[in-house]
């Protein structure tokens, strides 16, 4: 998925955290903005020991709880955990090998991580998005304790941060391409991207799903809104 930056305008408000109430007459949950705090924003560069110290002790605990599978499996929850650990591997081979071009981004809310990325810095011409991943608990059908937002708030840090740095366009690895399409980002012909899932080496067929269904996806409340996207990766 592509998005060009020429006209990107989003601001940080349209991406406060929120979390649901259900409403005692009619059963429904309602989205409720948290109008006093914002989401926090934290980089961390595979070229900065310093920085790599601190991700061991600051979010590297965060992606490992994410990794753990969560009972009843459902689709965006599980994708979340899966690429949660996919993450952790990529950080570790790249770290081995010496690509030391990536950061990884980070969201927090009152403390604790709500999100999590790992893209090429802002320095490059066409940056990527190699993975995005929201909290898998906060993913969960019908849930209303863990709050919103925080996949949507870092990837639009992460687009301001390019677009101040002059980039044109950013390139998204998603695994729900509904999703971001319905935001905006659009799909490149393959002759122009060069990208083929089927081809291309670096691509790992086992973090595909069927992005069409949630195989056991049941409300437990009536849902009078569009629930968010879960996340996007290689």
């Amino acid at each position: 998925m592509f998005i060009t930056l020429q006209d990107y305008s989003h601001t940080a408000d349209e991406f406060r955290p929120y979390t649901f109430i259900e409403d005692p007459n009619t059963g429904n949950v309602v989205k409720v903005f948290d109008t006093e705090n914002n989401f926090q924003f934290k980089t961390y560069s595979l070229d900065s020991e310093a920085d790599m110290a601190l991700f061991r002790t600051e979010v590297q605990p965060t992606l490992l709880e994410w990794s753990e599978t969560i009972r009843p499996f459902q689709y965006r929850s599980a994708l979340a955990s899966r690429l949660s650990k996919s993450m952790l591997e990529n950080v570790n081979k790249d770290l081995l090998k010496g690509s030391l071009s990536k950061e990884i981004h980070v969201t927090t809310y009152k403390g604790n991580i709500e999100g999590v990325s790992y893209t090429t810095n802002a320095e490059v011409e066409r940056p990527e998005i190699d993975t995005l991943i929201a909290n898998p608990k906060g993913l969960t059908t019908g849930q209303t304790t863990y709050p919103k937002g925080g996949g949507s708030a870092l990837l639009d840090y992460e687009l301001r941060q390019f677009k101040e740095n002059g980039v044109e366009k950013v390139r998204l690895y998603s695994l729900d391409d509904d999703y971001y399409r319905g935001r905006g980002w659009q799909n490149e012909p393959k002759s122009e991207s060069g990208f083929d899932p089927d081809l291309d080496p670096e691509f790992d067929s086992d973090y595909e799903f069927d992005v069409g269904h949630d195989f056991d996806y049941e409300h437990d409340f009536d849902f009078d809104f569009e629930p968010e996207g879960a996340c996007g990766g290689q």
